[in-house]
């Protein structure tokens, strides 16, 4: 059985928009994980931290209406195992955080991480892989990476 990954919350983004120039190898990603070929999970705050983003015209070229925006969480939401913080996760975080040193925007990132390890998933799909390539803990590869596999 293949290990499954969780995906990044800005391989969604950039899988929904085509003018981004991380669209194409994004969307395939995207493709082979809902077509069961490569396994993969997502968590509520990347379902959170998708719509903060899409729906802000500072963040993106081609913000999505709310609507537009929970139609795509909702398809998310119901192709992807959805895995939860445990109880556990906020102490997980912080170790992580006192053996990082990690501050600001830097924060959801090990929160994720730490919510991810706690379920037994050790590998991370994103475009953003020198966020998470310190964590010894997780395999950080790109979209392309993962495929090329």
């Amino acid at each position: 059985m293949m290990k499954s990954w969780l995906i990044d919350t800005n391989v969604l983004i950039y899988s929904y928009d085509q003018t981004y120039e991380l669209h194409l190898p994004s969307y395939k990603f995207m493709e082979y994980v809902i077509g069961g070929e490569i396994p993969a999970v997502i968590t509520h705050q990347n379902l959170l931290e998708f719509l903060a983003v899409v729906t802000n015209p500072r963040r993106v070229k081609h913000p999505l209406s709310l609507d537009q925006a929970f139609q795509k969480l909702v398809i998310y939401a119901t192709s992807f195992p959805l895995i939860n913080p445990l109880q556990k996760s906020f102490f997980t975080f912080a170790n992580l955080i006192l053996r990082y040193k990690t501050t600001r925007q830097r924060i959801f990132d090990l929160y994720l991480s730490a919510t991810a390890l706690d379920n037994g998933i050790n590998q991370i799909c994103t475009w953003n892989t020198k966020d998470f390539v310190e964590i010894t803990e997780l395999v950080v590869k790109t979209p392309e990476e993962v495929i090329a596999q």
